[in-house]
């Protein structure tokens, strides 16, 4: 499961499955990206531009795409194989949005 986000929870892109609610994923990816923002400026630290959590049930990748867009993921374990996805979707979006 994955989708690009705008930086204010508008899904412009994804591949979820059908009974998924984009609109959901989409809002709390942002909400959880605009959380970090506030804690590292409070602490006076970069922003991050890419976040991993990581849990028994799977991992979510957030990454920067553009400074208004980003990508989140989805997957059951983290592999080379999804690193090299990541990455390459990251590249892609780039090219195309910016």
């Amino acid at each position: 499961m994955s989708a690009i986000v705008s930086r204010s929870g508008v899904p412009v892109a994804w591949v979820l499955p059908d009974d998924a609610q984009v609109d959901n994923f989409a809002t709390m990816a942002a909400t959880l990206l605009g959380a970090l923002e506030v804690i590292y400026s409070t602490m006076k630290a970069s922003a991050p531009t890419h976040v991993t959590v990581e849990s028994e049930g799977g991992i979510l990748a957030v990454r920067e795409v553009t400074g208004k867009m980003f990508f989140v993921a989805m997957s059951e374990r983290r592999s080379p194989a999804l690193v090299r996805a990541i990455d390459d979707v990251i590249t892609k979006s780039k090219a195309l949005l910016i």
